[in-house]
């Protein structure tokens, strides 16, 4: 390869078939891909970095080969085969005669626009997306590969040693990507936490969540289409592969709550749990997302020794780098808090019906490793019905009448007084539309000296009658509906002055004003 301009020959179109018209080629570090009319072909570059090396043309041979075996696992309909880039009499051809100068990857092309990132930037990831994922993903662990070897990749000492990279590689951009004290906080919650929950990740490498991994699970690395493809996992080093499931996974959910789809997170942590049956996952999952903004902040900052970028861009990188370098902080203020905790916490949501207070809860449940009571659910365990049984009836009578409320209600509060004697978190999702109901939650909080939030659940109107018509569509757990919201909004009782809450609308899509606000609710419960 070193022999003549490859790059020159991969820019002919007829390179790819005589009615092949195009050739785009996108460079990364580690390789040139190039997009044709209807295949694109994957060459890496002849670099050693260390942690990755394409340096021979064996070396080449084999991580195409690596690269087309480990794909197949989630994406066999895009990864084709492995063709021959052949040069003779000053001609290079795909798989024809003469000297093997190189190999590719040969793929079947997807529409750019059907990647996620993309998908998500135009609002067209919805749940149904995430169960897809999710099932994909389940089955993709339960089948992939796990032995001692793999195991190791669990223990405290080998991800000390990733973390301990982490800041080591990180040092020299404190004060220009990272505030000193924000590499301080992360440093000394990341040992803590990996110092105090040894039994947790030896519980997790017993119960089976170590595992050949995909290693690079982000939204750019997913098609979504009519079916989900999973592609681009990592071939050339098997310690970025080799881990707990939950940190291949937090890689997807903390790349959308950087998006600002933290809700969709959310729900992607709480259907992985229903269906992989790994609640434990919650003890370490803002450890690992800790981790991954990380790793993504650090790779960013490393551009900016680059020789050849310009001003313009040095100013973005270090915008975008600080940016989930702050995310990781608010990982590690969450999980460093759990380590110190001293008392419970409560939260309540309130508000109307369709302005998001389950999708809050479920949020909140992950973030504070919380159990969720849910009124609506309550509701249909007493009156011994199927909690997805709709039930339409007018407001304020049948299963919605003042008696049922008041008893299901009481039953609430009982359970969350017991829970919170327990020292857990929790969070009563209901609407809690007097004052009343909100002032028994809070007597019961300062009972089992647990500190308490009020999540105030608003949302235009536009949005929420949208949501709650489509909704009735789908099954639910919850019968409300347009008619009950106006009703509601005639009754409800508004928070006062004197109540420790803070407002939540779900329909605000931006990263900054999301994080202003989850970390707004994290300092009025623990202090900045």
């Amino acid at each position: 390869m070193q022999d003549i301009n490859i790059f020159e020959y991969l820019q002919k179109p007829e390179l790819y078939g005589n009615d092949n018209k195009k050739a785009e080629i996108i460079q990364t570090h580690i390789s040139f891909v190039v997009l044709t009319d209807k295949y694109v072909y994957k060459i890496k570059k002849p670099v050693d970095f260390g942690f990755l090396d394409f340096s021979t043309l064996e070396k080449r041979k084999f991580f195409c080969e690596e690269e087309i075996r480990l794909n197949k696992r989630l994406c066999p309909e895009i990864y084709l085969e492995i063709v021959t880039l052949n040069y003779l009499d000053d001609k290079l051809s795909i798989n024809g005669p003469g000297k093997i100068v190189d190999y590719a990857v040969k793929m079947k092309q997807f529409s750019q626009d059907n990647i996620m990132t993309s998908k998500l930037k135009q609002g067209e990831i919805d749940v149904d997306d995430i169960d897809k994922m999710v099932d994909i993903l389940v089955e993709f662990y339960n089948k992939s590969d796990r032995n001692p070897e793999i195991d190791k990749f669990g223990t405290m000492e080998l991800i000390k040693n990733n973390t301990d990279e982490n800041f080591e590689q990180t040092k020299d951009v404190k004060d220009i990507t990272i505030p000193q004290h924000i590499f301080n906080f992360i440093k000394m919650a990341t040992n803590d936490f990996l110092d105090k929950k040894q039994q947790v990740l030896n519980q997790r490498i017993e119960n089976g969540y170590i595992r050949d991994c995909h290693g690079d699970l982000h939204s750019g690395n997913i098609v979504v289409d009519e079916d989900v493809c999973i592609f681009d996992c990592i071939e050339f080093n098997t310690r970025f592969r080799y881990s707990d499931v939950a940190c291949d996974l937090a890689y997807l959910c903390m790349d959308l709550d950087y998006l600002g789809y933290p809700y969709l997170s959310s729900y992607f942590i709480n259907r992985y749990i229903e269906k992989s049956n790994d609640p434990g996952i919650v003890e370490v999952i803002n450890f690992y997302k800790c981790y991954r903004a990380y790793v993504r902040a650090k790779v960013l900052g490393f551009r900016l020794n680059d020789p050849n970028i310009s001003q313009e861009d040095k100013e973005e990188v270090t915008k975008t780098a600080a940016s989930y370098f702050r995310l990781a902080y608010y990982y590690a203020r969450l999980f460093e808090k759990t380590l110190k905790k001293t008392k419970p916490v409560l939260f309540i949501t309130t508000g109307l019906t369709g302005t998001g207070k389950t999708t809050i809860a479920k949020k909140f449940s992950i973030d504070y490793n919380a159990e969720i009571m849910s009124t609506d659910m309550m509701r249909k365990q007493v009156a011994g019905i199927d909690v997805y049984e709709r039930h339409h009836d007018e407001y304020n009578t049948g299963l919605y009448s003042p008696e049922r409320m008041k008893k299901t209600y009481e039953l609430i509060f009982k359970k969350a007084d017991d829970i919170l004697k327990q020292g857990h978190n929790l969070i009563l999702d209901g609407t809690f539309k007097t004052r009343e109901l909100r002032d028994k939650a809070y007597e019961i909080a300062d009972k089992n000296n647990a500190e308490h939030m009020t999540l105030y659940c608003d949302c235009p109107e536009e949005k929420v009658k949208k949501y709650l018509n489509n909704r009735v569509k789908k099954q639910s757990i919850s019968d409300g509906r347009w008619e009950i919201y106006v009703k509601q909004k005639a009754s409800f009782e508004p928070i006062s002055d004197d109540e420790k809450s803070i407002g939540i609308d779900i329909s605000n899509t931006s990263h900054e004003e999301q994080m202003n606000k989850f970390n707004e609710i994290l300092n009025n419960i623990y202090g900045v």
